[in-house]
């Protein structure tokens, strides 16, 4: 089996983390667990999706006979498995406790922040960076984190109402930003021997 059908050691770090992270929660005496902490817990698993597209043999590759979407498909395959898995055992866990958004708001969180730091890596790659959840995985976890902080402070919806109440301008938000990256991810993604030279 070659190397790359595994995800990424960064991957298994995030969702390690995450479940550290969720335990804790759930170990500590308390409410139940915070909303704060599972957005926490959101924050770190996209952090692991932005070293999806991480490929350090493309710094001594110059041609390859496959395309660009084939060389990735067995790493984003196999990191998005562990990801998926990981979160379906979080929501389990979740479900035992008191708290209450719906798993569909923080499962639509979570997909819309795994597809911004893999557009956000895709970025750096079209832009020569091989191995760029490095960078983007740091940026992305500092923003989360402001945002959670900032959030109570500006009184502004940033993240999708916890009580159960509808936000359909929250819910847009978070699908056009969703959409955006997906976008950004496919344009930025372009084969390299498909582009037109001068």
């Amino acid at each position: 089996m070659s190397p790359r059908l595994r995800p990424p050691l960064p991957v298994l770090g995030s969702v390690a983390a995450a479940w550290v992270l969720l335990a804790l929660a759930v170990a500590l005496p308390g409410d139940g667990v915070s909303a704060f902490l599972v957005r926490l817990v959101e924050i770190v698993m996209a952090g692991g999706a932005a070293y999806l597209l991480d490929d350090e043999a493309a710094r001594m590759t110059v041609a390859t006979p496959r395309t660009l979407w084939r060389r990735r498909a067995p790493a984003l395959v196999g990191g998005m498995a562990v990801l998926t898995g990981a979160w379906a055992v979080i929501l389990l866990v979740l479900g035992r406790q008191d708290f209450p958004p719906s798993a569909a708001v923080i499962s639509g969180e979570l997909a819309v922040l795994v597809a911004i730091a893999i557009a956000l890596a895709a970025v750096l790659v079209w832009r020569g960076d091989p191995v760029p959840g490095s960078r983007v995985a740091p940026v992305l976890g500092l923003a989360g984190v402001t945002a959670l902080i900032a959030e109570p402070l500006v009184r502004a919806s940033i993240f999708l109402p916890v009580d159960g109440a509808r936000d359909v301008s929250g819910w847009l938000a978070w699908g056009a930003a969703g959409l955006l990256a997906v976008a950004v991810t496919l344009v930025a993604s372009r084969d390299p021997a498909s582009r037109w030279r001068r």
